[in-house]
């Protein structure tokens, strides 16, 4: 079946979150279209390189993520070469609205091609509405700070939904296996008997992204020294090269707290709650109105990603125990009764704390 639109991106621009982004815009079509199902697939680095070319040679619309780091990944070079071929457009050059298939979005702020790449879609005279946050910090920003539910992010998508479906209307030809859907290599080397070759070098390894993680916890009176305990547990990872976001570092500078904690919650790989008699009274709806409004939000979260992943989601949901309270203070949510929680004191790390860190570093991380 041929995809209603594909999605061409660099794994270098975070493949989680441009899933979700295609998936929340495959629902925004789907929307414009009367509740239609939208199958939409995505070209990244999981596909070869003749599944990704097939993929682009028979969608109705490419959505295509662009940043400088889009410029610089050839296999979304060939991408671009199969939809340019599909239109017409030879060599692969023009302005990318001469033709409404081809849906651009400023995924990281990215102007003009850098020099050698003139392939590349130019977002100078984009089609999109302008506005600050989507056209000064890209929409991987805007997400990421702001949360799919901000209104920054759902106008784009509206926006860019739109686009789709005015694109999928242009009915752009189908390419075949056999239309030739790229150039051949531009040159291939010729080997004489005897004479040796130099092998190529090695691509240099892509630096491992260590896992991000939140802590969430509760302040209260009655918990003395505990703020400074969840300081010393992040301080503890740090050192063992664990992103660690916590709301004391954000408390430096004003904040929207409602929007900051949107904005860690959702892309966080793990979520660390700090068990505490506070945080579960916040939990379970049973505090005061009006204290802990914080802790209440991010505990709601939790809740909510319980009852979406019944089966999985231990392994991103993790707690923490430390010694100046018993297991009383664990949340007590329903399933959470023998799930895995880590001891750790947090002066030292004993006797947890190496098992925890091997857990957070070992990968696949678990979806958010």
């Amino acid at each position: 079946m041929a995809s209603y639109f594909v999605t061409s991106f660099t794994a270098a621009d975070h493949r989680g979150y441009a899933a979700r982004f295609q998936d929340d815009l495959a629902v925004e079509v789907g929307r414009l279209l009367g509740g239609r199902k939208i199958v939409a697939r995505a070209c990244d680095d999981t596909l070869t390189a003749g599944e990704r070319r097939a993929l682009v040679a028979e969608a109705g619309v490419l959505v295509v993520l662009c940043s400088p780091a889009y410029y610089q990944d050839e296999e979304c070079r060939r991408d671009w070469a199969v939809f340019q071929r599909r239109l017409g457009h030879v060599p692969e050059q023009g302005r990318p609205h001469d033709n409404p298939a081809r849906v651009l979005v400023r995924w990281r702020p990215v102007r003009i091609p850098p020099p050698g790449r003139p392939w590349a879609p130019r977002l100078d005279g984009d089609r999109l509405d302008a506005y600050d946050d989507y056209n000064e910090s890209g929409l991987y920003t805007v997400v990421r700070k702001q949360g799919r539910q901000s209104t920054a992010y759902r106008r784009a998508l509206r926006a860019l939904a739109a686009q789709v479906r005015e694109g999928h209307r242009a009915a752009v030809p189908v390419l075949s296996p056999d239309d030739g859907l790229l150039p051949e290599p531009a040159s291939v080397p010729v080997t004489v008997p005897g004479q040796r070759t130099a092998e190529p070098p090695e691509p240099p390894p892509e630096p491992v992204r260590p896992p991000r993680v939140f802590l969430s916890y509760a302040h209260a009176d009655d918990q003395p020294g505990h703020d400074d305990d969840v300081r010393s547990l992040a301080a503890l990872l740090r050192r063992q090269d664990i992103d660690v976001r916590t709301d004391a570092e954000a408390s430096e500078e004003p904040q929207i707290w409602l929007r900051w904690m949107d904005g860690q919650l959702e892309p966080a790989d793990f979520i660390i709650g700090v068990a505490s008699p506070a945080y579960r009274r916040r939990l379970r709806q049973e505090e005061e109105p009006g204290v802990g409004l914080g802790a209440t939000w991010e505990a709601s979260y939790i809740l909510d990603y319980v009852y979406q992943h019944p089966a999985t989601w231990q392994k991103r949901i993790l707690w923490v125990l430390f010694p100046s309270y018993g297991p009383e203070a664990l949340p007590g949510f329903p399933g959470s009764a023998s799930a895995t929680h880590w001891h750790i004191a947090p002066e030292t790390g004993a006797p947890d704390l190496d098992a925890l860190v091997r857990y957070l570093k070992r990968g696949p991380r678990p979806p958010s």
